[in-house]
């Protein structure tokens, strides 16, 4: 008898279709299946343990309540919510609350589910492994402090326990330390976290897979993939590489979500070359100038056009005022402009109001 790949609790009630889906991949020895109905007794019985889990809920009137209190206990446990159907208000839901994934019914192909488990269980191994080798560090630390508590190699010794506990928290999706946020902690894509944030430590813990971006408007979508914690490509509507990242930090209250990537699933090939720590420091400051100037920002469905007889041969213009005046004129319209000027948004903006104050360009005439 093969032994199951992972082991899994369904937390709640389940409609006959999730228990179908469960016996499905039971019988191919794939997931094992322990219930419990109430998730009150399933949160005592977690008790000190830090050891992973992985729990499945049945998308129904209580799972929402459910998922709260099982966070709550900030135990090291994957969500997956398991469900007929879902509104887009459920999958905001699951975005925010960090579930692992939805699965719903009419997207069922047994192949990618086969591959999540995997994943699934490849997580709660390294998990596992993590909480071991902490737990042997410690014990060396503690024999180390009584036997040679003056010798240098202790504080060392310290504060590469100290690393490796920080770092292993750093999982989007387990739910450790994600209740509130104490000063000098981190909490890796959570809703108190920034785009700044979730960039350096993906950087730093050379995660590969694509991180996801969405500000509160309707069409500010982005994502960002990684390599090894190295940025390969990036995109925010029609732009494209540093341009688009810049763009993202000017959202506000963006939800982040991070999916992790085998490499092997990567092209491999970095496309563009670019200092995190700068990265960050250059969005930080356009987003602080784009608040200065945020209420005079035209709209992208204005069309402009050069005002005629104000441009002369002894008119001065920097090279960000010449390089929007001729966008300007190739494209006219303000979001089309924004999209295919290479300059950062903000410095676009800039330059649209320095040129109108300048009554050099005005609305198009209909």
């Amino acid at each position: 008898m093969k032994v199951p790949l992972l082991r899994i609790v369904a937390v709640g009630e389940f409609s006959t279709w999730a228990r179908q889906f469960f016996q499905t991949f039971e019988q191919q020895d794939i997931i094992t299946v322990t219930h419990e109905t109430n998730t009150d007794i399933f949160c005592k019985l977690l008790g000190p343990t830090e050891s992973p889990s992985v729990v499945f809920i049945d998308n129904n009137a209580d799972s929402k309540t459910n998922f709260k209190k099982i966070i709550s206990t900030q135990k090291p446990i994957y969500i997956v919510w398991i469900g007929k159907t879902f509104t887009k208000d459920d999958l905001i839901f699951a975005l925010e609350s960090r579930i692992y994934a939805v699965i719903e019914s009419v997207k069922i192909d047994e192949k990618k589910i086969t591959h999540m488990f995997q994943i699934l269980s490849q997580l709660v191994a390294s998990d596992q492994q993590t909480q071991q080798l902490i737990r042997a560090m410690k014990s060396i630390l503690l024999q180390t402090e009584a036997e040679f508590p003056n010798i240098p190699m202790v504080d060392e010794l310290r504060n590469a326990v100290k690393k490796l506990q920080n770092q292993s928290i750093k999982n989007e999706f387990n739910h450790l330390h994600t209740v509130e946020k104490k000063e000098g902690s981190d909490i890796p894509f959570h809703k108190a976290q920034t785009l700044e944030e979730a960039l350096v430590i993906i950087n730093e813990l050379q995660r590969t897979g694509v991180l996801w971006i969405r500000g509160n408007q309707n069409d500010q979508e982005g994502k960002i993939e990684f390599l090894q914690g190295k940025i390969t490509q990036a995109h925010a509507g029609s732009s494209q590489g540093i341009k688009a990242i810049l763009r993202m930090f000017l959202w506000d209250s963006p939800i982040l979500l991070f999916n992790r990537r085998d490499p092997s699933e990567t092209s491999g090939l970095l496309s563009f070359e670019v200092d995190i720590y700068q990265l960050v420091k250059t969005g930080r400051l356009l987003k602080a100038r784009f608040e200065t100037i945020r209420n005079e920002i035209p709209g992208d469905e204005i069309s402009l056009e050069i005002a005629p007889g104000v441009i002369g041969k002894n008119t001065a213009l920097s090279t960000n005022d010449f390089s929007i005046l001729a966008s300007v004129v190739e494209f006219g319209r303000v979001g089309t402009l924004v999209d295919f000027n290479d300059l950062s948004d903000v410095e676009i903006y800039e330059s649209l109001i320095n040129l109108r104050r300048s009554n050099m360009i005005r609305k198009m005439s209909a």
